[in-house]
């Protein structure tokens, strides 16, 4: 079962590898982005292995634009590990 759901409103880690200290609001994932990753489990979550090890990631909708890691963007909108992120009241 999901942490978060559709709709909640949350706020990223400000020690989060991007999108630091941005607010936002989880989302199902775009079509062209689940075509690209495949299933999504329950349409919200998916299981990302990566240097930073296995975690669960959901999709957000940023309030303001952001920048990834390396400068490139900004992005509208971007996976996020759920351990970055705090629900917001």
């Amino acid at each position: 079962m999901s942490r978060l759901a559709a709709n909640d409103r949350i706020r990223v880690s400000s020690n989060f590898f991007w999108a630091k200290g941005a607010m936002g609001t989880v989302a199902l994932p775009p079509p062209e982005v689940v075509a690209i990753s495949g299933p999504w489990q329950g349409g919200l979550t998916r299981r990302e292995k990566s240097a930073l090890g296995e975690a669960t990631v959901y999709w957000v909708w940023f309030d303001e634009p952001q920048f990834d890691a390396d400068g490139d963007g900004p992005y509208r909108g971007g996976q996020i590990h759920e351990d970055a992120m705090t629900l917001m009241p």
